[in-house]
């Protein structure tokens, strides 16, 4: 048997019509027909990782039709193959993640959040190191909003969440500058405010054209459809038959990072073999330190900054 470090469950691009592809027959016939399967293997040459690439036969919308039973059988049957090469997890496309988190599935999922974070705080990191900031604004959340906020004002800059509605952080930015002392503010949307020297993350797919006309601030795209992030590494994902988009590159990146943190030890909190620290918000640092021990961020950090 092939020894594998990660296996990746994607749909096709685009939706499949006809009268094959109506609810009636996707209840009835997805599991027979369009059960998910071992396409190809994946090759990510120079960080010596390879994986396998398992397909099911249709888009997104189509899954959606699909009764939430069947859809669980056919994505049971995707873990089933990631546990014949006795892989411990299945990294998904991120595009799936609300289709599958409603249904009720025991193998472990990775979807790339804790990646994505974790490459935020890297840059932060980085760009604290070259040049001065004055402030970092957070557009969109992740999860475990609180833990991300804490571990990027650990720097010790100002950190601004800015949104179309504000009211509903107000609490939380109250905690953490009163009771914690972390100069967090929110605000409403504000792109014209943004000057050289703000580092911008955009998490929300719906403001990611904010900054287009701003070539003086730093702004970081972190939505599904970014690209342009690591040429090299996405260059890797295109030899391989894949889109180069951070829906298919974050589940890959935190799945392969995962199996080498069990090989791996810090100083500070240890990186166990499920690659968790003690709290789950926080496991987003551990996957940091182990990007930082295999020189991963490298393909980021420049073209990042």
């Amino acid at each position: 048997m092939l020894d594998l470090d990660f296996a990746f469950l994607n749909l096709n691009h685009s939706e499949k019509r006809g009268l094959m592809y109506r609810k009636y027959f996707l209840d009835r016939l997805g599991p027979v027909f369009f059960s998910p399967r071992v396409e190809k293997l994946i090759q990510l040459s120079g960080l010596n990782f390879q994986g396998c690439q398992i397909s099911m036969p249709l888009g997104p919308g189509n899954l959606s039709l699909i009764e939430p039973e069947t859809r669980q059988l056919m994505i049971s049957r995707s873990a089933a193959i990631a546990r014949e090469y006795q892989l411990p997890r299945l990294a998904v496309d991120r595009r799936l993640k609300q289709h599958l988190l409603e249904l009720s599935i025991s193998f472990p999922l990775v979807f790339g959040d804790n990646f994505i974070k974790a490459l935020a705080v890297a840059l932060t990191a980085r760009m604290l190191s070259r040049r001065e900031l004055k402030r970092v604004i957070l557009v969109g959340e992740t999860d475990y909003f609180t833990d991300f906020i804490e571990a990027i004002c650990a720097y010790g800059i100002p950190l601004s969440i800015q949104t179309r509605f504000p009211g509903r952080y107000e609490i939380m930015a109250y905690h953490l500058l009163y009771e914690k002392g972390y100069a967090v503010s929110t605000s409403v949307l504000s792109p014209h405010t943004w000057d050289e020297g703000d580092l911008i993350f955009i998490f929300d797919p719906r403001e990611e054209g904010a900054a287009a006309v701003l070539p003086r601030v730093c702004c970081i795209r972190l939505v599904d459809n970014s690209c342009g992030l690591a040429p090299e590494l996405e260059a890797k994902l295109g030899r391989n038959g894949m889109l180069n988009r951070l829906y298919n590159l974050a589940p890959i990146m935190e799945t392969c990072m995962l199996a080498e943190a069990g090989f791996l030890s810090f100083d500070g909190e240890k990186i166990g073999t499920n690659g968790a620290n003690s709290n789950e918000g926080r496991k987003f640092l551990g996957l940091q330190q182990v990007g930082a021990e295999l020189g991963l961020w490298d393909l980021f950090l420049d073209k990042g900054i």
